[in-house]
C-alpha cells in the first residue's frame, strides 16, 4: 500500500500523473481527468521484487526518524523560512512539504536528504552493520574505534 500525493489516500494501484511537468504518485480518483504516464498494480510490483532485489533493501537506504515532521517545522522557523520558500529552495511542491511536516507523508530518501542539507538537520537514524552493531561516530565526526569505548 502506498500513500497517493495528491490526497494521501493509501491505495495499492498507483498511477504516475504528469501535473505541470511534475511527476507524482496518485491514487485512481485523483489521476481521473490528468495525463497518466504509467501505471503501477501492487500484483505487478510483487511479481517485480521478486525478480530484482527491493529498492528498499538496499544497504545505504536509512529509515526516517519518528519525529520528522516536528523536526522539520521547528528548523524551519528556526531560520525563519516560510514553507513556500523551503518548496522553492527544495524544487518541491509546497503541498507535499506540507504533508510531510504534518507527518501524513513519510518522505523519500532523496527529499530527506535535501532537507538535511537545506536545514543543518537529522533525519536518518543510524545505520545497522552486518554485525548487528550500530555505526557510532565519535567527535571528529568519524567512526568510533575500539579503544574510545574501552576508557
Amino acid at each position: 500500500m502506498e500513500d497517493c500525493e495528491l490526497c494521501g489516500r493509501e491505495t495499492k494501484d498507483i498511477y504516475i500523473l504528469n501535473v505541470e511537468g511534475v511527476e507524482l504518485r496518485a491514487c485512481a480518483r485523483c489521476a481521473k481527468g490528468k495525463k497518466v504516464i504509467r501505471t503501477e498494480f501492487e500484483q505487478a510490483a510483487t511479481r517485480k521484487n521478486e525478480s530484482k532485489p527491493s529498492k528498499q533493501l538496499k544497504e545505504e537506504e536509512k529509515p526516517i526518524v519518528e519525529n520528522y515532521g516536528a523536526i522539520i517545522r521547528q528548523a524551519r522557523e528556526r531560520m525563519k523560512i516560510p514553507i513556500k520558500v523551503l518548496a522553492e529552495m527544495l524544487n518541491e511542491k509546497e503541498h507535499y512539504l506540507v504533508r510531510v511536516e504534518e507527518q501524513k507523508t513519510e518522505p523519500n530518501l532523496a527529499l530527506a536528504r535535501k532537507l538535511e542539507k537545506e536545514l543543518k538537520i537529522k533525519l536518518t537514524e543510524e545505520s545497522v552493520s552486518e554485525n548487528g552493531n550500530y555505526n557510532q561516530k565519535n567527535q571528529k565526526g568519524s567512526v568510533a574505534t575500539l579503544g574510545e569505548f574501552t576508557n
